[in-house]
């Protein structure tokens, strides 16, 4: 689980970028990337959908698996990791 969303290049120091959340599972040896206070609130300027598409898009390229559940969702770690997206 990651922290991230509700980035802005000001902000470097509260919240990570795509690229830097997908690194930092990469550096971590993550098995799969949950990512987490993206798609609660509308808090930064970017559009409420940008950030799980950044970073899908970032993990396609390095090829690192994401997953984001439904609300209520289950995942069984090493078994079941939803990947609708939203």
């Amino acid at each position: 689980m990651m922290e991230y969303g509700q980035y802005n290049d000001l902000w470097k120091e509260i919240h990570m970028l795509s690229e830097e959340t997908v690194q930092a599972n990469i550096d971590l040896k993550g098995k799969a990337l949950l990512p987490i206070h993206w798609g609660a609130f509308s808090l930064s300027l970017h559009k409420w959908c940008e950030p799980v598409e950044r970073l899908s898009k970032e993990a396609q390229i390095k090829n690192v698996i994401i997953t984001t559940p439904m609300v209520g969702e289950c995942i069984i770690i090493g078994e079941k990791y939803p990947n609708e997206k939203w």
